[in-house]
């Protein structure tokens, strides 16, 4: 275990351990505001679960399961227990796989369950098109309902069904999205199944509980009513940090589990602290307690720090108020980092993906492609780099052509291996292994070719080049708008006027796959690095754990085009729409809330210093009403004028 074990306990290290020694163990849910130290905590969990059940474990062949949201997560948790065989951690996909696959014959069933709903789902809406709906509506859905007619003849033939990327039926490919679902629905049907889990898994911890499906939550918790005596479940999260709209948020507290609270704050100096509690006051009142601190002689103080508030224009010159308010606050701090940097800018800005980080970065196109009216899931999934367009690119060709570039042979070969068909066993017998080693070779120079900075190809030409030579098994509906485009290019952004949501849904998502598929292939690579915060920006939703001395945090409606939050409406700004009021009548979540999460965890990312720039038409109006809501000290909201 890492030296995370050995950190002084909170109470809620105590409370856990107390869990964990109840016989039988306790289950329980940890919330854990930001910078409270929770995988700190989780590291304690899983290093007294060893303590304690170790031996047992290591007789019965069981381990503990710790899983995260993310592969980066993962990879830290698993590095903090020190690789120990008795542990695994990994992903909710992998996680749920890992207990399913055995299962081939269940999993066939709900494969051919799944095509027959969709099918079905396809026959219902084009029964309800009205006469308005245009004809490359009509099509799409007529073509794929033939898709799926296709793959239930062939599952037929599959015999093994695997995880990958995007689904494949036909071929016996899961996607994630299948994952979730199939595994899931074992769990709830299956009694046996459930028994055979908490066999394998005694213990099961769920990091950034506040993120995972409710779906999921609630199959591991049908377990855990089996299996009481032999099962323990562990949530540790934080609701206020709940950023995407899949997760569940508050997780359900059942009788007989233990509520741990953890409102301890290592992280932030005491200015963010007190800007922290008053936005989750309105929240769910979680006060946090002690902040930062630092050594002055034989003792700690805390990091005073500031937090600053400054109301700007809403005109052309939006980067150079940035300049502005750096250069101000540089001298206010008497902290040069503070000026404007070009390469390893030690300042940290964050915003809503838009167009100030698209444009500087060179990935405009890619950003209106899959945000300017585009369907909620291209526009949700383009914050993490998730939506389905864009796998293939992140999980594969990507990293391919970088290795290419950079002259890494073995990265390339470990990614063909793991990602190309071209050499999986069935597809090598009677193939000159040599001959196709120099076909991939001159395959992955041509994609890193195509997208070097230079370079005028387009994603299309990418993906073509790639479905064509079988480098790489596309997700089926990828591969069906390369044929249907190809047949009959459509043009994007193409108005449709009819009043049927389905419709209009099916609508954005070819206006949006069109554009996305003319965007030039090297606009990827910078939007890659936007998303894994190797640049000067980082996206508001992608920092959850993460932390920085200084923090600038930029809130721009205007440019946002993200209908889901909105900083005007959160500060009281701007009236609540109609559809907003219609779900709080209706006991639903606003964009207030989901943007009050969003603010929170942007401004705890800070460790000493936050800068807020709001840039609104009137700022002298959004002054006046912002000193009212006790956010920020009145000294510290600030117009144009006082930058002056």
């Amino acid at each position: 275990m890492s030296s995370r074990a050995q950190q002084p306990d909170t109470q809620a290290d105590v409370d856990l351990r107390h869990c964990l020694e109840a016989r039988p163990p306790t289950s329980f849910n940890m919330v854990a505001g930001a910078g409270s130290g929770k995988t700190t905590s989780l590291i304690k969990g899983l290093a007294s679960t060893l303590a304690m059940h170790g031996e047992r474990l290591r007789l019965r062949r069981q381990r503990v399961a710790c899983i995260t949201y993310t592969e980066i997560a993962a990879k830290e948790i698993w590095a903090d227990v020190g690789n120990n065989p008795l542990v695994h951690v990994s992903t909710i996909h992998s996680f749920l796989w890992l207990i399913g696959r055995a299962f081939q014959q269940d999993i066939a069933a709900w494969v051919a369950n799944r095509i027959n709903e969709r099918i079905v789902e396809l026959q219902s809406d084009a029964s309800k098109f009205s006469p308005r709906v245009q004809q490359k509506t009509r099509d799409k859905n007529a073509r794929d309902i033939v898709r799926y007619e296709q793959q239930r003849e062939a599952i037929a033939k599959v015999r093994t069904f695997a995880y990958g990327t995007g689904s494949d039926y036909a071929t016996g490919i899961l996607g994630h999205d299948d994952i979730i679902k199939m595994a899931t629905r074992l769990m709830m049907d299956r009694p046996l199944f459930r028994s055979l889990v908490a066999q394998q898994f005694p213990f099961i911890f769920v990091d950034e509980s506040q993120d995972t499906f409710p779906v999921v939550v609630e199959a591991l918790m049908a377990i855990q009513q089996q299996e009481q005596a032999r099962f323990c479940l562990g949530f540790f999260g934080d609701p206020m940090q709940r950023i995407y709209p899949t997760g569940i948020g508050t997780v359900p507290q059942l009788d007989g589990w233990r509520a741990i609270s953890k409102p301890q704050n290592f992280r932030s100096s005491t200015t963010v602290l007190n800007l922290a509690n008053a936005i989750r006051r309105d929240g769910d009142g979680l006060v946090q307690v002690g902040g930062r601190k630092k050594e002055e002689g034989n003792a700690k103080v805390p990091v005073v720090g500031t937090a600053r508030l400054f109301v700007l224009p809403t005109d052309a010159r939006r980067d150079e108020r940035v300049a502005e308010v750096r250069a101000w606050i540089a001298k206010a701090n008497s902290d040069e980092t503070w000026l404007p940097a070009g390469e390893n800018d030690p300042v940290k800005m964050l915003v809503i993906v838009h167009r100030m980080a698209a444009k500087r970065l060179g990935f405009g196109d890619l950003y209106a492609a899959l945000n300017d009216k585009a369907p909620d899931a291209f526009k949700n999934g383009f914050l993490d780099a998730t939506a389905w367009p864009l796998r293939p690119f992140v999980s594969f060709l990507l990293p391919l052509a970088d290795a290419v570039r950079d002259g890494r042979n073995f990265d390339r070969m470990r990614l063909l291996r793991l990602h190309s068909p071209l050499l999986e066993k069935a597809n090598l017998k009677g193939v000159n292994v040599a001959e196709r080693l120099n076909q991939l070779q001159a395959l992955s120079n041509q994609i890193s070719e195509l997208m070097a900075p230079a370079s005028h190809a387009s994603i299309r030409d990418v993906l073509m080049l790639a479905k064509e030579s079988r480098l790489v098994a596309l997700d089926p509906r990828l591969s069906a708008y390369l044929e249907d485009f190809a047949a009959n290019e459509p043009k994007a952004n193409e108005s449709e006027h009819d009043g049927a949501e389905g419709d209009e849904n099916q609508s954005n998502e070819i206006n949006s796959m069109a554009a996305f598929l003319n965007c030039a292939a090297h606009q990827l690579r910078p939007y890659q690095k936007y998303v894994h915060e190797e640049s000067p920006f980082s996206t508001q939703q992608g920092v959850k754990g993460a932390e920085y001395d200084r923090v600038l945090v930029v809130l721009d409606d205007d440019e946002g085009t993200h209908f889901q939050f909105s900083y005007e409406k959160y500060f009281g700004l701007k009236e609540l729409s109609t559809r907003d009021k219609k779900t709080l009548v209706e006991g639903g979540e606003t964009a207030v809330e989901r943007t009050r999460r969003l603010f929170y965890v942007c401004c705890t990312r800070a460790r000493q210093d936050l800068a807020v720039v709001l840039f609104v038409a009137d700022p002298a109006q959004a002054i006046a009403h912002i000193r009212g809501l006790g956010l920020f000290p009145e000294a510290d909201i600030l117009s144009r004028e006082a930058l002056a």
